[in-house]
């Protein structure tokens, strides 16, 4: 029967499984130790690998920013002196411009006042012209022109300065 064990062939049974497993221990046991071994290693590495690469771009990253920060900072540094030296300089053309108006204003007072006493210094000799013909006139010739000239001259340079000004 099929089921019945046989002492014979239970020994070569044994004999041959411990004959096929020194021989898979000596050939095939010690090679795929070692395949399993590198084959572990070389995981081992290529994790240790991609970790390096992960913390070397975590800090390329870190730097990265930090230079990103720096460069904004700069840059907001650079806007800021520009805003201040646009202000300074619009403050100074402003200035200038003021000082300008004030020259010219100024300017034109004095040449105000230049023609104002000139033509007050001509009023005063058609003045004194006038009030020499007119008293001339009505003294009939008493008095000389040039005599009548100063008394007028006399008269207009006695009256007040406040009056004209």
């Amino acid at each position: 029967m099929l089921l019945t064990p046989h002492a014979g062939t239970i020994a070569w049974t044994i004999i041959t499984f411990f004959v096929v497993f020194l021989i898979l221990r000596a050939k095939v046991w010690g090679p795929l130790l070692i395949a399993l071994d590198e084959r572990e290693q070389s995981i081992r590495e290529s994790l240790e690998t991609a970790d390096r690469a992960r913390a070397e771009a975590a800090a390329q990253l870190a730097e990265h920013e930090k230079r990103l920060n720096e460069a904004e900072t700069e840059a907001r540094k650079i806007v800021g002196e520009a805003r201040e030296a646009a202000e300074k300089v619009r403050s100074q053309i402003v200035d200038e411009a003021k000082a300008e108006a004030q020259r010219a204003v100024d300017q034109g007072r004095e040449t105000l006042e230049t023609e104002k006493n000139a033509a007050l210094a001509q009023l005063r000799a058609e003045v004194a012209d006038l009030a020499v013909g007119a008293a001339g006139a009505i003294l009939d010739a008493e008095l000389d022109a040039d005599r009548n000239r100063k008394i007028a001259n006399d008269f207009i340079s006695r009256l007040p300065d406040s009056q004209g000004n």
